[in-house]
């Protein structure tokens, strides 16, 4: 009989910006350095990564820093001081038209995707080894610009056919894999609009969010989305595929930019 599998690991992390207390993450303490720039770019506070003289974690993994004088702005979207794992944001955006609209012209074939996921899984040690953990992806096509910051790869053997930049992240919250994802992508410089995010768990709302922020223009997940997350993906313009392991995958929004 075998024993039991290790537990996801969650702590409070509090997130300094400039000398102010911004939040307290209920997280999983790895990549911090990604949540903290991901959170902050996803939440309209941080910019330009051209002007983050530092960013980096306590040796106990228990505060995050980001320094940045002049180019940290106050909270855009209204979020609480202290965001739990399971949920992210209680807050959502009453008018949708705040989110602004995803440019069109980038797509993607569905059999490209489910490559994307799959290595995306492949990837995820800690989902494999405790049951418990979420995991999300930035993916760049081969046709995008290569980013000109130090990519960096979590996938078995570099990224994937048909991806130029592919970055796997892993945390106990599905909405922190997914800042961690944009914050690596967003501190390499990586064109937002050919990206695409994969994600392993339910599309929420304050997912959709961040997508919109990043101007993401297409989020995948193995699950499927929320009704919220639905509507407020036709007013931002965000392609949502779900289901994607599956033979047929579902394409909620936008359908023009799947090939």
């Amino acid at each position: 009989m075998t024993g039991p599998l290790p537990l996801a690991q969650e702590v409070p992390v509090e997130l300094m910006a400039n000398g102010d207390r911004v939040a307290v993450l209920m997280c999983t303490p790895c990549n911090l350095d990604d949540l903290a720039a991901g959170h902050l770019f996803t939440r309209g506070m941080l910019r330009d990564p051209s002007r983050v003289l530092t960013i980096g974690a306590c040796a106990d993994l228990r505060v995050m820093t980001v320094t940045a004088p002049g180019a940290i702005s106050t909270d855009s979207l209204g979020l609480g001081q202290v965001i739990a794992s399971g949920c992210g944001s209680a807050s959502i955006i009453a008018n949708a038209s705040a989110l602004g609209t995803v440019p069109p012209g980038f797509s993607v074939d569905l059999e490209t995707l489910k490559a994307w996921s799959a290595a995306m899984f492949r990837a995820a040690v800690l989902y494999r080894q405790t049951g418990g953990m979420h995991c999300a992806a930035i993916a760049l096509p081969a046709e995008a610009p290569v980013p000109a910051g130090p990519a960096a790869s979590l996938s078995i053997d570099g990224a994937p056919d048909g991806a130029s930049y592919f970055v796997v992240r892993e945390d106990v919250g599905r909405h922190n894999a997914v800042d961690k994802v944009i914050g690596r992508a967003f501190v390499d410089l990586a064109d937002f609009s050919h990206a695409v995010i994969l994600t392993s768990g339910r599309i929420a709302a304050d997912m959709i969010l961040k997508a919109a922020a990043a101007a993401v223009p297409v989020l995948v997940s193995r699950s499927i989305p929320t009704t919220t997350a639905f509507e407020l993906a036709m007013a931002a313009g965000v392609t949502l595929v779900g289901r994607i392991g599956d033979k047929e995958p579902i394409v909620y929004t936008c359908p023009e930019r799947i090939r």
